[in-house]
């Protein structure tokens, strides 16, 4: 992948299909005619590392997310949440990191990644910057949140595999993601791909079709 590229590039991958949960509460928000919740700011972060001295293959930091959490219940996803009052983006990144893995970052080693808008037919919804950011030297990362049956170092193609079987369930902005990072043959690849990276904001539409829900990937508004 090209330095530069669009953020938005990726989702030409994605696929279109809504899994029934979905769409049963799309189908719900339009039967009640309501308006939209508004987003939340937040922020989430793509923890990244070499797998081993022996392996520089490129591993990033995964939750698994407990199916009791009222967002995203047993979906896996990266560290991350809402910003607190008077947080930037960036702020939010950094504190969440520390809170859900232990790991400090300084602000200046988060690289833009993504911006994702939750559609407007869910309950919860959230505005979130995505960003990469490495593993620094020195520092481990633990699972300390408490919102996770598990988390740990994975390949990308690895939770990509495992979600094809069934074993995981993704969002679509988290696949999207892992689809990325999976193209990269190292760390030093996957922050090149950040250098000029345009980020553009993604908001999906559930749309009715005669072929079911589908997934329209448009722009948002920030």
């Amino acid at each position: 992948m090209a330095a530069g590229v669009d953020s938005r590039a990726v989702l030409a991958r994605l696929d279109s299909r809504v899994p029934p949960e979905l769409a049963e509460g799309a189908s719900e928000f339009v039967a009640r005619g309501a308006p939209p919740v508004a987003p939340r700011l937040s922020a989430s972060v793509l923890l990244i590392r070499e797998a081993s001295s022996a392996d520089p293959a490129l591993e990033v930091y995964v939750m698994h997310r407990h199916p009791r959490m009222p967002f995203a219940p047993g979906f896996v996803a990266f560290p991350g949440g809402g910003a607190d009052p008077g947080e930037g983006p960036v702020e939010a990144a950094v504190r969440e990191t520390r809170e859900e893995t232990g790991v400090r970052l300084a602000p200046d080693a988060l690289r833009p990644w993504a911006h994702w808008i939750t559609p407007a037919c869910e309950p919860r919804r959230y505005d979130t910057h995505f960003f990469l950011a490495t593993l620094p030297a020195g520092q481990q990362a633990a699972d300390v949140s408490g919102e996770t049956v598990r988390a740990g170092w994975a390949k990308p193609s690895a939770v990509l595999d495992e979600a094809d079987a069934g074993v995981v369930t993704l969002m679509p902005p988290t696949r999207s993601m892992l689809l990325e990072l999976a193209d990269c043959a190292s760390v030093a690849e996957a922050v090149g791909n950040a250098v000029g990276r345009r980020v553009q904001p993604v908001l999906p539409e559930l749309l009715a079709t005669d072929r079911g829900w589908r997934f329209h990937y448009g722009a948002g508004e920030t």
